[in-house]
């Protein structure tokens, strides 16, 4: 039964996601709501295990981790994000992706301003992975590792994250299917990458740290390929 209701309340946010996109709701809000699943379904488990106060919403008992741990944090937040930055340029030309054709699809879907991306790009960096790190590696991932092993639940927990951001770009104009399983297959790969680094002593940290460095660098890359800057 707990594993049952871990992957039940895990589809939460997916159920929210799909919601809003089946609705045809727009504007950054509308399109931001499964993100208080995504809180308050971690914060659910950690009460049920006697968490209290800001324990409840990040791992604040954890230690720091070593200087290590943070170099190799930001090694993996440059060359995941490095990698994507020198590879998009060379096949976004294969499906005939233009900056034109994605940003309306996503001043459509998002109803931002220019200001007002940059705006999102700082909440992502900073708030957004802390929220998504909670979720999947510091809850999720755990959570299935002790019922499934290590491997099953890095690889689930890594491919969920993955399949949230294609939801995100599901059905933005001039994304066609292929890019977006190459987008889910990159972002699985991140969050195997962020598991890993939760193995080590205050993991859970340097991936929020990883996470984050790595989402700055490639969302100012899109915001200036998008010409927002």
């Amino acid at each position: 039964m707990p594993l049952l209701l871990t992957f039940l309340t895990a589809s939460l946010p997916f159920v929210a996601k799909i919601a809003v996109l089946a609705l045809g709701l727009q504007g950054y809000i509308a399109q931001s709501l499964y993100k208080v699943f995504q809180v308050l379904v971690p914060v659910f488990w950690r009460k049920k295990e006697g968490r209290r106060g800001l324990a409840l919403f990040w791992p604040i008992a954890e230690p720091i981790p070593h200087l290590r741990t943070w170099l190799l944090a930001t090694v993996a937040a440059l060359l995941l994000s490095g990698n994507a930055i020198v590879a998009a340029p060379l096949m976004l030309p294969l499906w005939n992706i233009r900056p034109e054709t994605i940003r309306a699809g996503f001043d459509a879907r998002f109803s931002v301003s220019s200001g007002g991306a940059v705006a999102v790009v700082l909440f992502l960096s900073c708030v957004n992975s802390a929220i998504e790190e909670l979720h999947f590696r510091a809850w999720l991932d755990p959570a299935l590792s002790r019922s499934l092993g290590n491997v099953l639940g890095i690889l689930i927990s890594a491919l969920a994250f993955g399949c949230m951001h294609g939801l995100i770009f599901y059905g933005i104009p001039g994304i066609a299917l292929t890019p977006l399983f190459l987008i889910i297959g990159a972002l699985t790969l991140a969050g195997v990458c962020w598991s890993m680094l939760t193995r080590m002593r205050g993991g859970i940290h340097a991936a929020w740290w990883s996470h984050a460095c790595a989402d700055t660098i490639l969302m100012l890359w899109g915001l200036k390929w998008l010409e927002y800057l």
